[in-house]
């Protein structure tokens, strides 16, 4: 049966076809960021024919094996229906026709061609259901005496012309130039996910193209005992870290930006020391290769498993807060970084994410340490290496919130002038390139990550200014 374009039923059509995406689409979750889909031909998303496919198949490689999400389902559902229907109009007829232009082409202004970016009507970086259903709720529209963004080719009437030019601009929109300002080369990462600021971060020079991933992902849950990690076997890691890339729609096999493995239980970085100081009481060399044997292992299955990622390790090192270099706690604590590396822990990785994060507040005692610890967690990270002798590449952690169980401050909110004063550290140290970490984007009830990075870019760019002026004079 052919659908009449002019008719009631194909307007009431439109209407349900609307409903239904929007339901399937608030009930799935967001389509990716991170990864474009292909297209085949007519500008189709691949994805809406792959993935499709791969439900009555077994894919040979079982992280690509993600069936079809619900949103992309009902995006093809409604490409199927519509499409087809508004084919045997006479503009549809020719539209995409590389030898005849429609009568409705013909009037197109000249010299406005749809790009990608129009057809992102949301701006949220991506074209897709949503911007779709915000066309199909509205076909039909007259948009010829005021402008409206759902007339996406800007010829006055929301039709087939429209739909079909965002079919053929689905998916992830090009990064933009990189903003340069005060937080030029600072990211933002938070815990297995990726900002919702985004945007509104890279238009401050923040980016948030890192991800942490959370210890359970890899067999080290808070609730994992020591017994539980040593058992693991590799096909054991291998299935919890392919569950865990199932369920991040975010985070595909083929990602390539940082990925940061958070491994603290049952053994954190900072206490691999104590296993190889003959001076500790839990001096154990065996159990400390059993412990590096046991790391390799689950780095080097998200190595085989995610290849395409810049890979990342938390914690090494992690500073003791008394900030001494030579203090015996620090020490212990270096022997084990450096044992770690001799034997192999940090073959695989590419970049070691010291954690800087501030320790005490102003009514604490050793609040004037934090500058010392910062030093020893920066030439720490620098000195270690991988076992044919080269160095990896450092990027420091820091947070919004003080975290120390024994400070008066404990997550209390870091102030906007410490934060400045530990960023001026770092540039002081020749580091260009580190890292907020806060759990989500809310960082306590009255504040998020946006929120403090704005601030933090106001109070770094009143110092720049203070100090042109000085200069200056």
């Amino acid at each position: 049966m052919t659908i009449s374009t002019n008719g009631t039923l194909f307007q009431r059509a439109c209407t349900a076809i609307s409903q239904f995406v929007r339901r399937e689409f608030e009930s799935s979750g967001q389509l990716s960021h991170t990864t474009q889909p292909g297209r085949i031909g007519g500008g189709v998303p691949s994805a809406l024919i792959t993935r499709h496919d791969s439900l009555s198949s077994s894919p040979s490689n079982p992280f690509e094996s993600r069936t079809m999400s619900r949103h992309m389902t009902a995006v093809f559902t409604a490409t199927a229906i519509l499409v087809p229907a508004l084919a045997t109009t006479t503009n549809a007829a020719s539209s995409f026709s590389s030898n005849t232009r429609s009568s409705k082409a013909s009037t197109l202004p000249s010299a406005f061609t749809p790009s990608q970016a129009d057809c992102d009507l949301d701006n949220n970086g991506v074209v897709d259901v949503q911007d779709m259903v915000k066309v199909i709720e509205v076909y039909g529209s007259d948009c010829s005496e005021e402008a409206c963004d759902v007339d996406v080719n800007r010829d006055g009437t929301v039709d087939l012309n429209d739909l079909l030019v965002m079919l053929s601009n689905y998916g992830l929109l090009p990064a933009g130039p990189t903003v340069q300002s005060s937080l030029s080369g600072v990211s933002v990462v938070l815990q297995s996910r990726f900002s919702e600021e985004a945007s509104a971060l890279d238009s401050i020079g923040v980016q948030n193209d890192c991800w942490m991933v959370h210890g359970y992902a890899v067999g080290m849950s808070k609730n994992t005992t020591e017994e539980m990690f040593f058992n693991a076997s590799r096909a054991q890691i291998e299935f919890e870290f392919g569950k865990y890339l199932s369920r991040k729609a975010d985070l595909a096999s083929d990602y390539d930006g940082l990925l940061i493995l958070d491994m603290e239980t049952p053994f954190h970085p900072r206490e691999l020391g104590k296993y190889v100081d003959p001076a500790s009481d839990d001096y154990d060399p065996m159990k400390f290769d059993a412990i590096i044997e046991g790391y390799k292992m689950r780095i080097d299955v998200v190595r085989t498993m995610a290849p395409s990622c810049k890979l990342g390790l938390y914690g090494f090192p992690t500073p003791h807060a008394h900030g001494k270099a030579d203090g015996n706690a620090e020490l212990e604590r270096k022997l084990g970084y450096d044992f770690a590396a001799a034997q192999g822990a940090l073959d695989q990785i590419d970049v070691i994410c010291p954690v800087l994060y501030q320790r005490f507040g102003a009514s604490d005692n050793h609040y004037n340490r934090i500058e010392g610890y910062m030093q020893v967690g920066i030439d720490t990270g620098r000195s270690l290496l991988r076992t044919d002798g080269t160095a990896l590449e450092v990027q420091p952690l820091l947070s919004f919130k003080i975290f120390n169980g024994s400070s008066a401050h404990h997550k209390e909110l870091v102030p906007i002038e410490d934060l400045a004063n530990q960023i001026d550290k770092l540039h002081s140290e020749g580091v260009e390139n580190f890292m907020f970490w806060n759990g989500g984007d809310q960082i306590n009830d009255t504040t998020t990550v946006i929120e403090r990075m704005s601030e933090l870019k106001e109070e770094l760019d009143s110092r720049q200014n203070t100090m042109m002026v000085a200069n200056a004079g």
